[in-house]
C-alpha cells in the first residue's frame, strides 16, 4: 500500500511537470494538450476500472509511459503546424496541414508499440500482464483523445479567427521566426548526422563489445526468476536472520530487505517461514518461489517475447516502408537493448522478469522515434527527383534535422515522469524505471 501511494504521488508530480513543459513550449495549444492529458489519465483509470483490471506498480508505470507517448502525438502535430506557420501559411490552413502530415507518423508509431504490448500480454506473467493491459488501453486512448479529439479542438480555435494575429500565444512561435517561403526551412543545418557515423559507429561498437565482455566476465546479477530458488522480502531495514538456509544474496532498500535463498520451498514451508518472520520482526513478508520448471518457462517466454517483438516490428515496418528500413530500425533497437543490458551488467543491477517488460517497452517506444524519422525521409524522398547517393545523404540529413527537436522534446517529456518515479516512487520498481530511463536515452540517440 505504501509503495502504491508513493508511485501515485510520483505519477501526479510527473504529470504536472509534463503539462507545465507543454504550456511553456506551445502556450495555448500546450494548455489544450495538457487538458487532453488529464482527460486521458482519467479515462485510463476509468477503462481499467470497468474491465476490473488489477492495478500493479508496473501498471501505473505503463500509464505514465502512455502519457509520454500521448504527449508525443501532440508534439509531432504542433511541430508540423509550426513548420507551416514559419513559411507564412495562414493559421487555419497550417493547422489542417499539420494535422494531416502528423497523422501517419502518429499511427505508425502507436501501432508498433501496440504490437509489443499484445506480445507482452500473451507471453507475460502476472504484473507484466498488468503492464501490457494498461499499455494497450493507453494506446487506444491516445489515438481517440490526443489524435482525434485534441486535433479537432485545436482546429476549432484556429477557425475562430481569435488567434490569427496572435500566433505566438496560440502555439509559441514568435513573429520574427515567420518568414514567407515556398517550402519548409531546414533547422540545425550545422549538424551532419550522416557523416558523423564514421566517428560514432566505431565508438558504439567499442562501448558494446567492451561493456558486454566486462558484464560476462563479472557475471550478470540475475534475479530468482532466472536462477530458481526463493525470494523473501521483509518490510524492515533491520538485519534479517535466516538460519538453516543457503543464502544466495541480500538486497536492502530504504523500506525493506530482500533475501534470495537457493532452496525451493513448498507451500507448508512458505507458511511456516512467513509466520516465523512475522513473529520475529512484527511485519509481513512476501515469499516468492520459482521452481526449475517455472524458471525454464520464464526464460523461454522472455526469449520468445523479444524475438516475436522484433519480428512483428520488422513485418510492420517492411509493409509500411521497405524491408531495408525495417532492418536499420532493428539494428537501432538492438543497440538500445544492448546498452540497457550492459548498464545493468556493469552496475550489477538485478535482472528479473520485469526487466524483460522494460526491454520490450524500450523496443516499442524507441521504434517511435525511428518511424517518425522514416516517415519524414519517405516524404522528402517523394518530393525530390534524380536522386543519387549524395542527394540521398542530404535527404536523410534534412529529415533527421526536421524531426530532431521533436525527438528531443518527446524523450524529455517521457523521461520526466520516469525521473519522478525514480526519485519519489516505490523502490520495488526502481530498476524497472532505471531501465526505461537508460533505454529511452539510448533510443533517441540511435534514432
Amino acid at each position: 500500500e505504501a509503495s502504491l501511494n508513493k508511485t501515485l504521488i510520483a505519477g501526479i508530480i510527473g504529470i504536472c511537470f509534463v503539462i507545465l513543459t507543454l504550456v511553456l513550449l506551445y502556450h495555448f495549444s500546450g494548455f489544450i494538450a495538457g487538458v487532453a492529458v488529464m482527460l486521458y489519465t482519467m479515462a485510463s483509470f476509468l477503462v481499467f476500472y470497468l474491465i476490473q483490471g488489477t492495478l500493479t506498480l508496473p501498471g501505473i508505470a505503463a500509464m505514465l509511459l502512455g502519457i509520454g507517448m500521448a504527449v508525443d502525438a501532440s508534439i509531432i502535430t504542433f511541430e508540423r503546424i509550426k513548420d507551416q506557420l514559419k513559411i507564412g501559411v495562414p493559421l487555419e490552413k497550417a493547422v489542417k496541414l499539420g494535422n494531416e502530415e502528423s497523422l501517419s507518423s502518429i499511427l505508425d508509431a502507436n501501432i508498433t508499440t501496440f504490437i509489443v504490448a499484445v506480445i507482452l500480454f500473451i507471453l507475460g506473467q502476472s504484473s507484466v500482464k498488468g503492464f501490457a493491459t494498461m499499455l494497450i488501453i493507453n494506446i487506444i486512448l491516445t489515438i481517440a483523445i490526443l489524435v482525434y479529439l485534441e486535433k479537432y479542438v485545436i482546429l476549432l480555435f484556429a477557425k475562430s479567427g481569435v488567434f490569427d494575429n496572435k500566433i505566438n500565444l496560440f502555439i509559441g512561435l514568435p513573429k520574427k521566426k515567420i518568414i514567407p517561403a515556398k517550402e519548409v526551412r531546414i533547422p540545425f543545418k550545422k549538424l551532419d548526422f550522416v557523416n558523423s557515423r564514421k566517428i560514432m559507429l566505431p565508438i558504439i561498437l567499442i562501448v558494446i563489445v567492451g561493456g558486454l565482455t566486462y558484464s560476462l566476465i563479472k557475471g550478470f546479477n540475475f534475479a530468482v526468476d532466472f536462477t530458481g530458488g526463493t525470494s523473501i522480502t521483509v518490510n524492515t531495514t533491520d538485519k534479517v536472520s535466516l538460519e538453516g538456509y543457503t543464502i544466495d544474496k541480500i538486497n536492502s532498500t530504504k523500506d525493506s530487505t530482500t533475501i534470495t535463498i537457493k532452496e525451493k520451498l513448498n507451500k507448508d514451508e512458505v507458511k511456516e517461514l512467513s509466520k516465523k518472520l512475522e513473529e520475529e520482526y512484527n511485519t509481513s513478508a512476501d515469499i516468492y518461489v520459482v521452481s526449475d520448471l517455472v524458471k525454464k518457462q520464464l526464460i523461454k517466454n522472455a526469449i520468445i517475447a523479444v524475438l516475436v517483438a522484433f519480428l512483428g516490428i520488422t513485418a510492420y515496418v517492411s509493409i509500411r516502408f521497405r524491408f531495408n528500413y525495417a532492418i536499420s530500425g532493428i539494428v537501432a533497437l538492438l543497440h538500445d537493448v544492448l546498452i540497457t543490458t550492459i548498464f545493468f551488467g556493469v552496475f550489477k543491477l538485478e535482472i528479473d522478469s520485469i526487466f524483460i517488460a522494460a526491454l520490450l517497452t524500450i523496443i516499442g517506444y524507441s521504434i517511435n522515434d525511428t518511424i517518425v524519422t522514416f516517415d519524414m525521409i519517405r516524404r522528402n524522398y517523394k518530393n525530390r527527383k534524380n536522386i543519387d547517393k549524395e542527394k540521398l545523404k542530404d535527404i536523410v540529413n534534412d529529415s533527421v534535422r526536421l524531426t530532431f527537436f521533436r525527438s528531443i522534446m518527446t524523450t524529455i517529456t517521457t523521461i520526466i515522469p520516469i525521473i519522478c518515479l525514480i526519485i519519489f516512487g516505490a523502490s520495488e520498481i526502481l530498476n524497472f524505471n532505471l531501465a526505461l530511463l537508460v533505454g529511452f536515452i539510448a533510443g533517441v540517440f540511435s534514432s
